[in-house]
């Protein structure tokens, strides 16, 4: 094990008060693996399996970060603790949503803490990987609340309404500019349904009593008045 010094002699010891913090970061990152593991096997479908398969390898990528911080500190490595398996997929997704942005939240905290560049920048960079992976599994949720699962059917989504003159008409080509799934930025597309709508995003007090911030998307027909 290293004494505190890392690549190049770079030298970690003056941010040992945060070797509980990163510890702490470590074992979040190994359940949040083997949540993921056992999520990929409740998964429906296969765009929905790459996408999870994605975000865990960047739990991995994390893992090591934290590992080698925590070595170049002079600290010794965490005794693992068994976390949480998800056993439903929705509730799964809507749980990793919620641990993606504490864990965010989390990473900021200790990146704020730290007094070097090496430790803010991993953190930081570790801390915008799990806003991503929050982005990602919202949008798995609304692809699974508006059973766009298999819309290569070409059926109309329920509560929707077909647009007459669409700016993409049905068949054209298109690349997509927009990245909120991985891989998804630059792709071509073949237009298989237009439809007029509008959609919400929303701040909402779950049923289990959990804050969730900025889900995005629900349409109309997913909403009712107070």
């Amino acid at each position: 094990m290293q004494n505190g010094s890392g690549p190049m002699g770079m030298n970690l010891t003056s941010d040992t008060h945060l070797i509980e913090d990163v510890s702490r970061a470590i074992n979040l990152e190994v359940h949040t693996y083997n949540f993921y593991q056992r999520l990929i096997q409740l998964t429906p479908n296969e765009q929905f399996r790459q996408i999870i398969l994605r975000i865990q390898h960047d739990e991995i990528k994390h893992y090591h970060w934290f590992t080698m911080i925590l070595r170049m500190m002079g600290g010794q490595e965490p005794q693992i603790t068994f976390g949480e398996i998800p056993r439903d997929f929705k509730q799964g997704v809507q749980k990793a949503i919620q641990n993606e942005l504490e864990a965010s939240a989390y990473y900021q905290d200790i990146a704020s803490k730290a007094t070097t560049h090496y430790v803010q920048m991993h953190f930081i960079h570790a801390s915008h990987d799990e806003q991503r992976h929050a982005t990602w599994l919202q949008n798995i949720l609304m692809m699974d609340n508006m059973k766009m699962n298999n819309s290569s059917s070409g059926e109309i989504l329920e509560g929707l309404k077909v647009a007459e003159n669409p700016a993409f008409p049905i068949g054209s080509k298109a690349i997509i500019n927009a990245e909120h799934m991985p891989n998804m930025k630059g792709a071509e597309a073949t237009i298989i349904g237009a439809y007029d709508t509008t959609v919400y995003m929303v701040d909402y007090i779950s049923t289990t009593g959990e804050m969730v911030k900025n889900h995005k998307w629900l349409v109309e027909s997913e909403l009712s008045p107070k």
